[in-house]
């Protein structure tokens, strides 16, 4: 391939990276007086239209997602020669490749690098697209003009919209990163191939070691003993041969890691966000709300104290329901529809009760998210009847509670699509925004209180009212939600499948 001096407005000062079908050359724009980065196909594919088209697509979900958390694409264009380029941000600090190449990272600096990293990739998430490549030569990093530097996903060549996954989705992938599924011609990997990928980034900057073949690993701490028992537990989790036990998506794996590093303040819990006035609000003695609130600080936490990792919330493309779904508590298995069932959700709820047909759906989404016990749509179901009724249009000022699920505006912020990097939403709220945020809030901070004694289901019913310390202290549902739970363990009689 020719090396151009000039691409559109761009000049061409050095070549600074090569792909398969790609070359990178450092840029300046002298209109903006700035260094970018300007990506060109490879000659031999540009006269490909399937390749260039799969060339421009990375662009095009680049710019979806502009993000800085992201490589961000500024521009597009053609050479004379008829080559298609895109323009982006100029990594000037390098990649972690280069960084891991003189060895492990300090735990505490590979775990905050991961966090950035997972936020990056929950961007994609929460617009529907699966990465599909995650490895060091992928995460870049660039000056901030107020000093420091952020970290930045890149190489969207292979990635996806899970729209479009289909079973026919070819290999694709690095090895020592890629999911299992990736290696063959299946149901096509969803957000949970890309959670592989980034608990083997994880293992890699906490050992200085690509990760093992499944059944030749060990837990990062047999190489490296300072990393602690619970960052084990949730790589080794990432990282699971079967994508059906993997966590959810990046946002949950943040969590995990997160809530497992993190130390609260001596006398208290975390707050959520010190200079946020949202974070500050307190909810009536008699409100509904509180415990959430408490929830996020104390259970997935950290992460929204540390960039709302945990904030980029339900993605639905990425739920169980993805193509090559996991099983659905009961043994069921969730599929990619909208109607799990083929149009029918009967396998998950009775079709005599009161449920309303416009949310069964939604329902059903929300209660396959994940598999954690408990979880059901039958139980979201009944949450929701004891919530509001199924009204959408639940409007409870005194309370700051809103919409089919009783959120408050400065909760549903953190567990929403695109989480804290979306607008705070805003009553009323939609009941497709408001039920598939249960299933994230569940599916995340279940897991603090699966120890716990009592009937799994109505332990998430009180999570969902207190938060996971109130739960914790009271070693169960503590006294104060127990006509609350006996009410949802009714519904749940009366909607669980004969």
């Amino acid at each position: 391939m020719t090396a151009p001096s000039q691409a559109g407005r761009y000049r061409i000062e050095q070549l600074i990276g090569v792909g398969g079908f790609a070359s990178v050359y450092l840029a300046h724009d002298d209109e903006l007086r700035s260094p970018v980065a300007v990506k060109i196909l490879a000659d031999n594919w540009a006269r490909r239209p399937d390749v260039r088209e799969r060339f421009l697509q990375e662009a095009r979900l680049l710019r979806r997602a502009d993000s800085h958390l992201l490589v961000q694409v500024f521009d597009v264009g053609e050479l004379d020669d008829g080559r298609p380029y895109f323009v982006m941000t100029y990594a000037d600090r390098g990649t972690l490749e280069e960084r891991l190449s003189g060895g492990a990272l300090a735990v505490e600096e590979a775990l905050g690098l991961m966090r950035d990293i997972c936020q990056g990739v929950a961007v994609l998430h929460s617009i529907r697209v699966v990465h599909r490549d995650l490895k060091p030569s992928n995460v870049l990093f660039c000056s901030r003009p107020e000093g420091g530097e952020r970290v930045m996903v890149a190489d969207l060549g292979i990635a996806r919209s899970t729209d479009h996954l289909s079973g026919l989705t070819l290999p694709a992938g690095s090895p020592g990163y890629q999911a299992p599924e990736q290696l063959y011609f299946d149901g096509a990997p969803d957000a949970r191939a890309d959670v592989h990928g980034l608990g083997a980034l994880t293992y890699h900057m906490l050992t200085g070691r690509v990760p093992a073949k499944p059944e030749q690993r060990v837990p990062p701490s047999a190489l490296r003993p300072e990393v602690p028992e619970a960052v084990d537990a949730a790589v080794m989790r990432a990282l699971d041969p079967g994508r059906e036990a993997r966590w959810p998506d990046a946002a949950a794996y943040a969590a995990a890691l997160s809530s497992s590093t993190a130390v609260p303040p001596p006398g208290g819990e975390p707050q959520l966000r010190p200079s946020s006035e949202e974070a500050q609000v307190r909810v009536p003695e008699g409100g509904r709300r509180p415990g959430r609130r408490r929830a996020i600080a104390g259970g997935a936490a950290a992460v929204v104290a540390a960039a709302a990792v945990t904030a980029v919330a339900v993605n639905v493309a990425q739920s169980p329901q993805a193509p090559g779904g996991t099983h659905a508590p009961g043994g069921t298995r969730a599929t990619a529809s909208p109607s799990p069932a083929g149009g029918s959700t009967s396998q998950w709820l009775r079709d005599d009760s009161d449920i309303p047909g416009q949310y069964r759906d939604l329902i059903v989404r929300a209660g396959t998210y994940c598999q954690e016990p408990g979880l059901s749509p039958a139980l979201i179901a009944a949450m929701l009847k004891a919530e509001s009724g199924y009204d959408p249009g639940l409007s409870d000022p005194v309370k700051d509670e809103y919409g089919i699920s009783r959120w408050t505006p400065s909760v549903l912020w953190y567990w929403q699509p695109g989480g804290l990097q979306s607008p705070k939403p805003t009553p009323p709220f939609s009941p497709e925004l408001s039920i598939l945020s249960m299933g994230r809030f569940l599916c995340t901070l279940g897991p603090r209180v699966a120890d716990l004694p009592g009937d799994p289901a109505l332990k998430l019913a009180a999570l969902y009212r207190s938060g996971v310390d109130p739960l914790r202290r009271a070693g169960g549902i503590p006294e104060r939600w127990r006509d609350y739970t006996e009410k949802v363990s009714r519904y749940l009689r009366d909607y669980r499948p004969v």
